[in-house]
């Protein structure tokens, strides 16, 4: 064994050593001192966080010369064999790689035998939910009624493939991730203990990129040792896990807010190109997170935080109503960075959306406006004429289409606002266009029912004018147009198919396009 790995040497060699799983430790040692031990644990939770670990300190709690202990003597030859990996009766085995029931049937022979040298037989198997069905089967008697010398522990980061008719037979510990304090702490020590230097923000910012595990901390600190010549260095460390530079992300944020294309461009335009546009976008929409929590109450935002005045700045300048057009833009944009070439100005065209599409902020205010005539009653009641920005379609109907599930319908009023777009919103008014074809169908209390819910929306009594369009391509037209889009593509890769040729030749059959149905998984 290399013990110069970090993740090696430090790893817990008695319970107590444990770091951030203290119910499970707890349970189990009170479980060794009751005497209340049960025939098969499975140790579940993502990797990293002590499974296997733990598994093997249980092993040798039972398996110590010294008698069945929470401290066992370490220093016996089973202690010491379970810590160098080669104990006979401590049978560790890789589901991974021995996935065949022949694999399982034979293990399943041998657990009648008698241990070696100590009082009982342990069975470890790693990644449990690896093994065929048919091996579960085969392991499931012997786990329910096994011999009085044996016992089974199982780990996994997947126990919901395990069979019910298994989980129900194993006392199953969910072990969770670890706090970023502990983990914090714990790599401090480690830093302590090894005579390395560190400064700034460099134990966080590896505590940040272990997400939860103790073995990818230490992991990744090693690297950093490596890297920093063994005086971690936070520049170096950014560079190396690829971290963003927290004054890029808060420039994009500020110059979305702000309404400012040219700056936020700028910005765009200075990100080197090995950077992650995507983790970009996780971080303004954590951002985005923040910033609405101060704003519903200030003191949901620890002081401390190193981002608190800059949240406080943006919380003051940017409208609720942005802020969650901004947070619904981001959140279903990040998924269609996979589909493009060009990462940065994928993230370039997210935030510009963000800005054009905020068009009830005052900011818009400062656009070219193309009037559009009101009738004569209109413009006596507000005492003149007023500009109406006319939005592009396109655009308009995103925003619509963002509006529509917060507005709370159902029923015809649902029906209505989908067949309807509301557009030329200003600070005083907007107009909603209904589909030409439905003028006689929806009642004047559904139309002033669709209306009080925009306002609502809005929170604003907006005067909204009702115009009727011909062609008009409203929420529901644009889902048909989809799903003929699908229909099509669907249609022609059938077509295209060789074995369905082959099926259409032999009965001299033709495909019924409107046949073809997509089976949901």
């Amino acid at each position: 064994m290399n013990n110069d790995v970090l993740a090696l040497k430090y790893r817990p060699k008695f319970f107590d050593e444990v770091v951030g799983q203290d119910f499970i430790v707890k349970t189990l040692s009170n479980s060794i001192k009751l005497d209340k031990i049960h025939n098969a644990y499975l140790f579940s939770g993502t990797r990293g966080v002590g499974k296997t670990t733990i598994a093997r300190l249980f092993s040798k709690s039972l398996l110590c010369e010294s008698g069945i202990s929470v401290k066992p003597c370490g220093t016996c030859s089973s202690c010491t064999q379970i810590d160098n990996g080669n104990h006979l009766d401590l049978i560790e085995i890789d589901a991974a790689s021995r996935t065949k029931v022949e694999d399982t049937r034979v293990l399943m022979e041998n657990v009648q035998y008698a241990p070696t040298a100590s009082r009982f037989k342990v069975y470890l198997i790693d990644e449990v939910h690896m093994l065929s069905n048919k091996s579960f089967n085969a392991l499931l008697k012997t786990i329910e009624e096994p011999p009085a010398h044996v016992k089974f522990l199982l780990a996994t980061t997947e126990p919901e493939k395990l069979p019910e008719t298994i989980l129900s037979r194993c006392l199953h510990f969910k072990l969770s991730t670890v706090d970023s304090d502990t983990i914090n702490s714990h790599i401090t020590e480690v830093l302590k203990k090894e005579g390395v230097k560190h400064e700034g923000e460099s134990v966080n910012l590896i505590v940040a990129a272990a997400k939860g595990s103790i073995r990818d901390g230490l992991s990744l600190l090693e690297q950093c040792i490596a890297y920093c010549d063994n005086e971690l260095n936070e520049k170096k460390i950014k560079s190396l896990l690829g971290e963003i530079d927290s004054d890029i992300v808060k420039n994009l944020i500020s110059s979305t807010i702000s309404k400012d294309a040219h700056k936020l461009i700028e910005t765009i335009e200075r990100i080197d190109n090995n950077t992650n546009f995507e983790k970009i976008i996780d971080l303004i929409i954590a951002s985005f997170h923040k910033i609405t929590l101060f704003k519903i109450k200030s003191n949901y935002i620890d002081t401390s935080n190193s981002d608190y005045k800059f949240i406080e700045q943006q919380a003051e300048i940017i409208d609720s109503r942005d802020l969650q057009l901004f947070y619904q833009i981001a959140i279903s944009s990040k998924k269609d960075f996979k589909f493009t070439i060009n990462k940065r100005d994928h993230l370039t065209m997210i935030l510009l959306r963000m800005i054009l599409f905020s068009d009830h902020s005052e900011s818009n205010e400062k656009k070219p406006k193309q009037s559009i005539s009101k009738n004569k009653t209109q413009e006596e009641n507000s005492g003149g004429q007023k500009d109406i920005i006319e939005n592009k379609s396109d655009e308009t109907q995103l925003l619509w289409d963002g509006i529509l599930p917060k507005l709370n319908i159902s029923g015809l009023s649902l029906n209505l606002a989908k067949n309807s777009v509301l557009t030329a919103i200003t600070e005083k008014g907007a107009i909603l266009k209904i589909s030409k074809k439905k003028k006689d169908v929806y009642p004047k209390s559904c139309i002033n029912d669709l209306i009080s819910k925009i306002n609502e929306y809005f929170n604003k009594n907006l005067s909204i004018e009702i115009e009727y369009e011909e062609n008009l391509i409203s929420p529901e037209i644009k889902e048909k147009k989809e799903k003929e889009i699908d229909s099509s593509k669907t249609f022609e890769v059938v077509q295209n198919d060789t074995s369905v040729d082959s099926i259409k030749k032999y009965f001299d059959a033709e495909i019924d396009k409107e046949s073809i149905k997509k089976i949901n998984n």
